[in-house]
């Protein structure tokens, strides 16, 4: 199953996790991964309700997938946060 979720080569982590460098001047930015997993309509509502509160657009989300359990489904997405 792990292998169905492949990460975006457009957003790959190792290209903007932060450095040791203290006279960058770029902002630092941390991968977060979310990973929802249950039933169908429990994963698009919350999926809904992040894009509510302006979270996370619906598009950022990894297409549903079945977990192998009876109505069972995942999906999966990466923010990368601006810490300061």
């Amino acid at each position: 199953m792990d292998s169905e979720f492949r990460p975006n080569p457009e957003t790959n982590p190792e290209d903007i996790t932060p450095s040791n460098n203290p006279q960058e001047s770029f902002p630092k930015k941390y991968p977060v991964q979310h990973i929802l997993r249950g039933s169908r309509k429990g994963i698009i509502n919350t999926m809904h309700s992040l894009y509510a509160l302006g979270y996370a657009e619906i598009s950022e989300w990894t297409p549903l997938q079945p977990t192998g359990l009876p109505g069972e489904f995942i999906t999966m997405m990466t923010k990368y946060l601006t810490l300061g």
